[in-house]
């Protein structure tokens, strides 16, 4: 079996839970966080508060791509 693509992508954690991710042959960067019913359980589960803007889940994101 021969390898058909190999994606390059660079992540950066910034603060928190917020990453970007720049995708080789793509303009910008893609955030990636966490949100409401996340923030909310991460909150009441292990009572971790998080501050700062919303991003969509990592999660959000793969059902995006697979959705499609």
């Amino acid at each position: 079996m021969s390898v058909v693509h190999t994606s390059r992508i660079v992540i950066e954690k910034l603060q928190g839970p917020h990453r970007t991710a720049r995708i080789d042959g793509f303009d910008g960067v893609l955030n990636f966080g966490i949100h409401g019913g996340i923030q909310k359980f991460y909150a009441e589960k292990y009572g971790r508060e998080f501050s700062g803007p919303e991003f969509p889940a990592t999660l959000d994101h793969m059902i995006a791509g697979v959705a499609g």
